[in-house]
């Protein structure tokens, strides 16, 4: 029967991959963003204002990229607050003290919800209602931490401190923390997660010696209750319709939801074992949607399809019991867990099997951070298959249905910002007195756009929070394209489509700075061009090639400046560049091609010391090649490849030679060593970095005699193939030139030509690419000349 049921469910879900190959439209995607321990955000306690800040932003691009429209932001994770509270201390988590504010100042939770609104997406701040401390004694909590104003609220089971669910005070505060929050931000949604009483082995139940905490409590307010455990059951249920009194009483749209632990009970449905809410941690999520209480559930479903705690028997039962109710159902998915399963389709099939059940209206997916990850690939799959085009949220037709006007004045122009973009006025207010709360921007290459095209979730290119858009570069570069815009009020309920409007792709770019065949530019150079009318990006090319079709040095698009910085290219070389802009409507064609000339110095090739040689004097006279146009040359000495300030051994300006002397290095050392050449218009790139290794004491005590006369010794062997070793004698320092020639005195190779210390030196010469014959090689130092013969035999 089992082996039935798999098939069935394979099936199944093959059947709902065909089916729904399209995306629904209207999707609650989630992702849970923890902030305690540093799960999500920040990455770490210590980190300044402006990290955090950015690493929010980049969490919150991540997620918008792969699909997700709405975030579960932690604000309060154990008495505590990443934002200005009165009523809790800052979060140790944000600053590493607990109550203490960032510094530079700003508000977490502001920021966080300016930045999603931004982006088009809700958010709604998550709040652990009970703990209090999750690890007693980890750090030192503030002295208006409610453990030490209000101890006498307080349970401690172990090495956890929680607020009591039995006093009336208890929940009291936590309605008071939830209003202070909905009254002063802009919030989406408050959201619960499931520590309510504690967890096993922390549990209180009849068999632990916890149970009897709560007995005083229990004892003074019973409200007509004789069992403990149902006491402690509607200690909740009281608590969550306390909160949502309070968030009806004030903001009747915001959206509440909580996320238990994935099992009701035992037996429900059949099959289904193992730790359950309803017993364990006195958490009856059937009783909040027989009251209507909240507005969705997300019980975290964090298993695979098969065994005691099947997602295939799970989801269906939880839908069912929230469809009953009129209520929405986003299961909570387990992405952290992704890594440790053995498909990495399992995920993946979990959102279809969802998708094809009408009673699911989205997910959950715990946490932010794993998104980055890309897990099995599945993130890839999110993005590219599953969440390949933008959702709406599901509309709540308990709270509004009523549709906002229509959007006004839909226009495209150059923005506040320099780019060119649509923007619109806001919609008369409609007959709730709702004007608009987001925008849906919808994109098609045909004018002729029908209402029933707006059902088609691939012509949507964005969900925005602001009254403007820039939308993505089109995915053909011919135009023009044709757009239309519709409101969205709180509720996401859409209003009808905007008048449509027609974008022409722009005009090609003229190129100013620098002029065309220019020379002597400097190291730095600014390339500039114009502003083609209602250009939204721009992209540059920078070639040594006037086609284009090799030697590309700079390639980069969705540039918005009208110019850009280049630093790094190379002296005394021609290059060529050309721009193309950018719109909604398309793409130009490339500019007129400029070319310039740069003047400052080609980069310095070194000589000597060879890379990767050992037994280098300490002593040494360190030469390079002259570079073109070179007036002076810089030149630096350290122990590290990355020349660090502590690694520094020597750092020289404005050396006049081709050589530099150097006494007195450490034995038996490895240094690396650079060098880069200057005049008037700027500094070359420096040279490649080259490493040797000095003299040991003991080699220095038992070196070989240093020669006495000039010599260049026979190749060895001779003939050779293809390749033979030459060996130079030096008794006096000098410019040294080794070169070989063929039979009509042609140079072919050049093995030494630079200034050298005194020594004995073997070189290798390779003529593999060299027909059979005979070659004569010459020395040149000083006033020595020699030549001699060597024989290539293939």
């Amino acid at each position: 029967m089992k082996k039935f049921s798999t098939i069935l469910l394979t099936l199944f879900i093959s059947i709902s991959i065909f089916s729904q190959s399209i995306p629904p439209k209207r999707e609650f995607r989630a992702a849970w963003v923890a902030t305690v321990t540093n799960l999500d955000w920040p990455s770490s306690n210590n980190l300044s204002t402006a990290s955090q800040k950015q690493e929010l932003i980049n969490l919150l691009d991540e997620l918008k990229a792969d699909g997700i429209n709405t975030v579960i932001f932690q604000v309060r994770s154990e008495s505590d607050a990443m934002y200005s509270s009165s009523f809790d201390p800052w979060s140790y988590w944000l600053t590493g003290s607990q109550g203490t504010a960032p510094y530079p100042y700003y508000d977490p939770l502001e920021f966080a919800v300016e930045e999603a609104h931004k982006r088009g997406m809700e958010i709604h701040a998550w709040f652990n209602p009970y703990r209090a401390e999750r690890s007693v004694g980890n750090y030192t909590t503030a002295s208006n931490h409610v453990t030490k104003l209000h101890p006498d609220w307080i349970f401690q089971i172990g090495t956890i401190k929680i607020l009591n669910p039995g006093l009336k005070e208890v929940r009291n505060y936590i309605a008071s923390v939830i209003y202070d929050v909905i009254s002063r931000y802009d919030v989406d949604g408050v959201h619960f997660d499931d520590y309510f009483y504690p967890y096993p082995p922390n549990h209180m139940t009849a068999s632990t010696t916890n149970n009897a905490l709560d007995d005083s409590a229990f004892a003074a307010d019973p409200r007509g209750f004789t069992n403990k455990y149902d006491w402690r059951r509607d200690n909740v249920n009281t608590m969550v319709k306390q909160v949502n009194d309070t968030i009806q009483s004030l903001k009747p749209w915001i959206k509440f939801g909580i996320s238990p632990f994935g099992i009701w009970q035992p037996g429900y449905p059949s099959g289904i074992t193992g730790m359950n809410a309803y017993t364990d941690i006195y958490c009856d999520a059937m009783n909040w949607l027989d009251n209507k209480t909240i507005d969705y559930l997300t019980p975290q479903l964090y298993w695979p399809f098969g065994g005691g705690q099947d997602y295939g028997k799970l989801q269906p039962w939880w839908a069912d019991s929230v469809f009953a109710n009129g209520r929405h159902f986003y299961p909570g998915h387990a992405y952290y867990r992704i890594s440790a399963w053995t498909s990495a389709s399992e995920m993946p099939n979990q959102i279809r099997l969802d998708r094809a059940n009408s009673k699911v209206q989205g997910g959950v997916f715990f946490r932010a951070k794993n998104f980055p990850e890309n897990p099995k690939g599945v993130t890839d799959s999110l993005k590219n298959d599953l969440y390949r085009f933008m959702a709406l949220n599901p509309i709540m037709s308990w709270k509004d249905v009523i549709v906002p006007n229509p959007i006004q004045n839909l226009r495209f122009e150059k923005l506040a910002n320099g780019q060119a973009g649509l923007t619109w006025d806001l919609p008369a207010t409609a007959s709730d007195g709702d004007s608009a709360y987001r925008y849906v921007v919808y994109r098609f290459s045909d004018p002729n756009i029908q209402p029933a095209n707006l059902d088609d979730p691939s012509n949507i290119i964005n969900i925005e929070g602001l009254r403007q858009s820039i939308p993505e570069t089109p995915p053909t570069a011919e135009g023009p394209y044709y757009f239309v815009v519709t409101a969205l009020d709180r509720n996401y309920n859409e209003s009808t489509m905007s008048e449509v409007i027609t974008v022409n792709p722009p005009p090609i770019p003229a190129l100013i700075y620098p002029e065309n065949n220019s020379v002597n530019v400097t190291d730095t150079i600014t390339l500039i061009w114009n502003y083609p009318d209602l250009a939204s990006s721009y992209r540059l090319q920078l070639s040594r090639d006037s086609t284009f079709e090799s030697s590309i040095v700079f390639d980069q698009s969705q540039l918005v400046d009208t110019f850009q910085i280049i630093t790094g290219l190379d002296g005394q070389t021609k290059y060529y560049w050309r721009v193309n802009s950018t719109n909604a409507g398309g793409t130009s064609g490339y500019s007129a091609i400029f070319s310039f000339e740069t003047g400052f110095p080609s980069t310095p090739t070194l000589f000597y010391p060879f890379s990767n040689t050992p037994d280098i004097p300490v002593d040494t006279i360190f030469s390079w090649h002259p570079s073109q146009s070179a007036d002076s040359y810089d030149f630096l000495l350290a122990r590290s490849s990355d020349f660090n300030t502590s690694s520094l051994v020597l750092s020289e300006t404005g050396i006049t030679d081709t050589s530099y002397s150097v006494n007195g290095l450490n034995s038996y050392i490895l240094y690396f060593w650079k060098v880069r050449a200057y005049n008037e218009y700027g500094f070359s790139n420096w040279s490649d970095t080259w490493k040797f290794r000095t003299v040991t004491v003991s080699d220095v005590e038992d070196e070989v005699p240093m020669p006495d006369e000039y010599t260049l010794e026979q190749n060895y062997p001779n003939p050779f193939n293809p390749a033979t070793r030459i060996r130079v004698k030096i008794p006096e320092s000098g410019v040294v030139s080794l070169k070989v020639y063929n039979l009509l005195g042609q140079e072919i190779a050049v093995l030494l030509n630079g200034y050298m210390n005194p020594g004995s030196y073997d070189l290798e010469f390779n003529g593999s690419n060299l027909a059979s014959g005979i070659y004569l090689y010459r020395l040149r130092v000083n006033d020595f000349t020699a030549s001699k013969k060597m024989i290539l035999m293939k």
